[in-house]
């Protein structure tokens, strides 16, 4: 690495804030493929004012997205999680200079090889990474005809659905409890027509953003397995219901379990 990177890693490190682009469609970093590298990207900004200006464009394509600042304290939290969303480089913007950085000289990537497969915290990101890109234009404020690539995203999105496994929220159990008979309370989500859902995880941050209060506890399960799992009040599942808050009705499991020979 070159001293001018080591000092720009430097600088990045121990800034006071950056700023970054939010998508409103996932509630994540908006997330950009680079259509050279077709590295996954989310861009970094020194002010304000840089990233209103940078982000014109996104805006006026009508990507619903925001401002956002990460103050210092936030880095290591903000920048371990962009690994779970499958991203893999940052463009630092100083006013009109532009650099792309590997995300891993920034920050270690977390290595959980050590521990036993059972203790290791379940990852999804080409899961969440196929999410986010297809939330991000399904959400966009234009008609359906002029979205693009949306059949190619939502294939992709639904290939990972089926390979990847999930976190269910029960409500905990003191020590004693569980006793034969009695129903385990799952919490449920409504949408604006009243109709329910039952929220799953793709992974340990996902489901600690909704168990915020730790009422509830996490079980693992399939995609094979998640129609059994579901509440009979629910008409199917809502993915990542704090992030890019995708819907899964139980036919389209059933119908996707089917066509992926499941």
């Amino acid at each position: 690495m070159d001293n001018v990177n080591k000092e720009l890693i430097q600088k990045i490190q121990t800034r006071e804030e950056v700023f970054t682009i939010l998508s409103r469609a996932t509630r994540q970093p908006f997330v950009i493929c680079d259509p050279e590298s077709f590295n996954d990207q989310v861009w970094i900004f020194e002010n304000k004012e840089d990233l209103e200006e940078a982000a014109k464009p996104l805006a006026e394509k009508k990507n619903p997205i925001a401002a956002i600042k990460v103050e210092n304290k936030s880095f290591l939290s903000f920048y371990t999680a962009l690994y779970t969303l499958g991203v893999n480089s940052v463009v630092y913007h100083e006013k009109d200079k532009k650099t792309e950085l590997d995300l891993e000289v920034i920050i270690k990537k977390p290595d959980f090889s050590a521990l036993p497969e059972e203790k290791r915290p379940l990852l999804n990101p080409q899961l969440q990474l196929s999410g986010i890109y297809f939330m991000q234009e399904f959400r966009r404020g234009v008609d359906m005809k002029e979205k693009e690539n949306l059949a190619e995203l939502e294939e992709e999105v639904a290939a990972n659905l089926v390979k990847s496994k999930y976190l269910v929220a029960v409500e905990k159990q003191e020590p004693g409890e569980g006793e034969e008979g009695k129903k385990v309370q799952v919490p449920y989500v409504k949408n604006q027509n009243g109709d329910i859902f039952q929220p799953v995880f793709s992974d340990a941050e996902e489901f600690r953003k909704f168990n915020k209060d730790k009422k509830f506890q996490a079980l693992l399960v399939t995609f094979e397995n998640l129609e059994k799992v579901l509440i009979p009040v629910a008409k199917g599942a809502v993915v990542n219901p704090q992030g890019f808050n995708l819907v899964v009705s139980k036919d389209k499991i059933g119908a996707m379990k089917q066509r992926f020979g499941l």
